[in-house]
């Protein structure tokens, strides 16, 4: 079994509140890394002095790069840069809030070194509040991650997953370095977990590990969180989506954009199946029809229908109802 090497790519912004934690988990680490990047988004709080004065700590254990960005490049641009700036095989992805499971690299390295047609790896996580105390749930349990999901990912199909929804948070993530040939440029109006995830699943595979590696923050300063989405808040949903105060045109054509960007980035590779690409181009016709909906409710209607008859909202959605509904009610 070839051995690996392991490094991390951190992207900070006015994070010094909780990054004292977060780094002294990377490196209590069963499995060392060899090499953490850090770029940060220039932030306002301390977080830079800090960083320069850690670096010169550690690093006689461990090889740190920083990276303070001239002007703000926000959060995917700021994390491309990271990710290309890794020299290791496997890139291990890092909020600058979490605390990792000692662990993790551990076990997220062995099943790259073990299966080769892996090209990200992600896990669960416990969800904690700001002050690091557990409340009681895991990410995969909050995402509702349905059983048939979880067996398309472990089977190899997690493309079909990702169609519908990402279940791929970063902080949890690791990939191959190799995937960056392929999905470089990353799109900026589209989260790069997910669409790391995207490409992996695309030209290789996905390998979920379903046991927790890291504890992860939820606090109202978060980029990215998980919400609670009780019976409530599920109703409350529904709500604005078929008729409350949100912006129905710019959901549909987010859908449109990022779908438009996956399918010109896998259509012409090598190395995806054709059946993804059919598909991709499937999600982009789906994505497309609801974004620009006959203005005559019978044939808005009419058209919703043959969307549901036709599996559309079943592959593509994941609250087909709602979004159906939606779709007859939107004018």
């Amino acid at each position: 079994m070839t051995s690996l090497t392991v490094g991390v790519a951190i992207i900070t912004y006015n994070g010094l509140k909780y990054l004292t934690e977060q780094l002294d988990s990377i490196l209590a680490q069963t499995r060392p890394v060899s090499h953490i990047v850090v770029s940060d988004d220039r932030s306002t709080d301390g977080t830079w002095e800090f960083l320069q004065a850690w670096s010169e700590q550690v690093k006689a254990r461990v090889r740190v790069t920083l990276i303070r960005n001239e002007t703000q490049l926000g959060l995917i641009a700021n994390a491309e840069q990271a990710f290309s700036r890794v020299e290791a095989d496997i890139v291990f992805t890092a909020d600058q809030d979490d605390v990792w499971h000692t662990d993790k690299v551990a076990l997220l390295a062995a099943v790259f070194e073990q299966r080769p047609e892996v090209m990200l790896v992600h896990s669960d996580a416990v969800l904690v509040d700001d002050q690091g105390r557990d409340l009681g749930k895991t990410l995969l349990a909050e995402l509702a991650l349905s059983p048939g999901e979880r067996s398309a990912i472990r089977g190899g199909d997690a493309f079909l997953v990702y169609c519908r929804r990402n279940v791929v948070t970063g902080a949890t993530a690791a990939f191959r370095r190799s995937l960056l040939d392929h999905a470089r440029p990353l799109p900026h109006d589209f989260y790069h977990d997910a669409w790391l995830a995207f490409i992996a699943a695309a030209i290789g595979k996905v390998h979920l590990v379903e046991q927790p590696t890291i504890d992860y923050r939820q606090h109202g300063a978060n980029l990215v969180g998980v919400r609670k989405r009780s019976a409530f808040t599920r109703m409350r949903h529904l709500w604005w989506k078929i008729g409350g105060p949100h912006p129905l045109q710019q959901d549909t054509d987010h859908d449109v954009s990022w779908r438009s960007a996956l399918h010109t980035r896998i259509v012409g590779h090598p190395a995806v199946p054709p059946r993804y690409k059919t598909l991709a181009g499937e999600a982009l016709d789906y994505a497309r029809s609801r974004s620009a909906p006959p203005r005559n409710p019978v044939r808005r209607t009419a058209a919703v229908m043959r969307r549901a008859l036709g599996g559309g909202y079943a592959r593509f959605s994941y609250e087909p109802l709602a979004d159906a509904v939606r779709d007859v009610l939107n004018k």
